[in-house]
């Protein structure tokens, strides 16, 4: 089948320089929310880019606010699956041609990564679309059930909800250990917290932030620290399952 969906871009107040990020596509159910920056995660961004797996390549044109991208994912093209962008109603050509027996029979998930806007998507819920759609494609939301594959379903209850707190002296493998445990046990979906794992997500087209603040190493640390003590906040109103990876809890909101 071929199918597609819409997504509508609005930007978000901000006092950063170049603070508006997104970048869409698609990304199997196992990959993390770094869309594009890990094999079988495949993103279009804003700045005209293309990256998967951290391979950021030219492609199509550069979109803002107020643009409308359309993402379509060809699966009858023989042996391959043909990804595919739209800006605006106009076709941007084939961003990826990805092997079936690469993906075993694994789904594809709609994916977008922001920062500082405002997405609305069309799945099909909408009585007329942006743009019009292109002939053989159906929007997801438009296919059977039966031709549905559901993600990872979360913990139903906070009872249900695991949170393992890493403990030991610094350098000595506990955020090794945090990223192997949830690798390992992918259906548990791990939320790793921690100023490591908040860190190695600023990205920058797929380079660590670090690079960027030679000899401002304390600005990094501080603002790494704010969003982990935000995040610890958002995280004891949510039912997901954690793997605290902090040395020195001192300041930290309690996680509940």
């Amino acid at each position: 089948s071929q199918v597609n969906e819409e997504i509508s871009v609005k930007h978000l107040p901000s006092t950063e320089p170049d603070p508006h990020v997104v970048r869409v596509g698609w990304s199997l159910d196992s990959c993390s929310t770094q869309l594009g920056e890990e094999p079988f995660s495949y993103g279009y961004g804003g700045t005209g880019k293309k990256s998967t797996n951290c391979k950021f390549e030219n492609y199509g044109e550069t979109f803002a606010e107020n643009d409308v991208i359309a993402c379509l994912v060809d699966f009858e093209c023989g042996e391959e699956v043909e990804m595919s962008f739209m800006k605006n109603g106009k076709w941007l050509g084939v961003a990826y041609r990805v092997r079936k027996e690469l993906l075993g029979g694994r789904a594809l998930f709609p994916h977008v990564l922001v920062k500082n806007c405002a997405i609305e998507f069309n799945f099909g819920q909408r009585e007329d679309t942006y743009f019009s759609v292109p002939p053989g494609f159906t929007f997801i939301q438009h296919l059977p059930v039966a031709e549905r594959v559901r993600g990872t379903l979360g913990p139903k209850s906070k009872a249900e909800c695991e949170i393992l707190m890493m403990v030991g002296l610094p350098a000595a493998g506990k955020t090794t250990w945090a990223v192997k445990h949830a690798a390992a046990n992918p259906s548990k979906k791990y939320n790793i917290l921690g100023t490591n794992a908040i860190m190695d997500k600023m990205r920058v087209m797929g380079l660590r932030r670090q690079r960027n603040y030679a000899g401002r190493w304390d600005v990094l640390i501080q603002q790494a620290t704010q969003c982990l003590n935000r995040l610890i906040q958002i995280a004891a109103r949510k039912k997901r399952n954690y793997i605290l990876d902090q040395v020195g809890w001192q300041g930290c909101p309690h996680p509940g």
